[in-house]
């Protein structure tokens, strides 16, 4: 957020560099969340194929922060404002695209079932599908 307010208010930079990267068990340990014993001890169990892919993402929301801040000290040291624009409208998607990835594996993805298997259940027969032909896993994967 400090990021993208730094071309109006290149003076942010202070409180930007100060930022340094944590794990997040770390970020618990510091964070007023009352069950945060909980979130780290959970995490420490989580599985890998979920882990991992966090971790990875997570590393590299932290290379993207730390090559950005270097630019942008560049940038106002030089008071170049057009090009501290350019890279603060660079790094804002990356960053949203990947708080997003980040979202979705703490949250889960939805896997939604693909159309043509939907449209497979009421090809057929239209008549016939009054709801009691349809099994519970049918069901399922209408509104999986």
């Amino acid at each position: 957020m400090l990021m993208d307010m730094l071309p109006s208010m290149p003076d942010c930079i202070e409180d930007i560099r100060e930022w340094a990267p944590i794990s997040y068990q770390d970020h618990f340990k510091h964070s007023v969340f009352s069950a945060r014993d909980l979130a780290i001890e959970a995490y420490e169990h989580s599985p890998e194929e979920y882990r991992l892919p966090f971790e990875q993402t997570v590393a590299q929301m932290d290379k993207l922060i730390l090559s950005t801040i270097t630019q942008v000290e560049e940038q106002i040291a030089q008071d170049n404002a057009n090009k501290l624009q350019k890279i603060v409208e660079r790094y804002t998607p990356k960053m949203i695209a990947l708080i997003e990835k980040c979202g979705s594996i703490i949250n889960g993805e939805k896997h939604m079932t693909h159309q043509d298997s939907i449209d497979h259940y009421f090809d057929e027969d239209e008549e016939k599908l009054d709801g009691e032909d349809l099994d519970q896993s049918t069901i399922d994967d209408l509104f999986g």
